[in-house]
């Protein structure tokens, strides 16, 4: 009868520990109402292992593994966007405003001839991630994806 016991308690122990979720410090959240304070800095490649799934390099969409990206305070809502990758041979800088309410989790303008998406993550580290792409709006609208988080 004793062994019994011992082994229901161990069954219960290794059942309870078996059902705990660790939390995942690498797991990326939306970032809702994230603050133009919290967005601006530079940033490098984020080297998330599925950042780029379901995207294949072509003449018109372009992985931007080596994007460096580096965003600065402007005036009012605004902020300037600065993308280089050398590998894509595109350095350009955007300008625009952001949306500062607490529904969003997203950048997104176009400013003459590009247009920006980039999703704001964050995780438990407090990191902030931003994963997107800038796209040519004339010609061959090409189009250059990024994954960088904030250094």
């Amino acid at each position: 009868m004793k062994h019994i016991k011992i082994l229901f308690v161990l069954l219960l122990l290794g059942f309870v520990f078996a059902s705990c979720e660790k939390e995942q410090k690498n797991e990326w959240n939306k970032h809702y109402g994230y603050t133009k304070g919290e967005i601006v800095g530079p940033y490098s490649y984020s080297n998330v292992a599925n950042a780029f799934d379901g995207l294949n390099n072509n003449i018109y969409c372009h992985i931007c593994e080596d994007a460096i990206i580096c965003i600065f305070a402007d005036s009012g809502d605004k902020i300037r966007f600065d993308f280089k990758s050398a590998k894509a041979e595109l350095n350009v800088s955007l300008t625009g405003p952001i949306v500062l309410n607490e529904n969003d989790f997203l950048i997104n303008y176009a400013d003459g001839l590009f247009h920006l998406t980039a999703y704001v993550y964050t995780n438990a580290a407090g990191q902030i991630r931003l994963h997107g792409f800038v796209r040519r709006d004339a010609g061959d609208r090409d189009t250059y994806y990024f994954d960088v988080i904030k250094n």
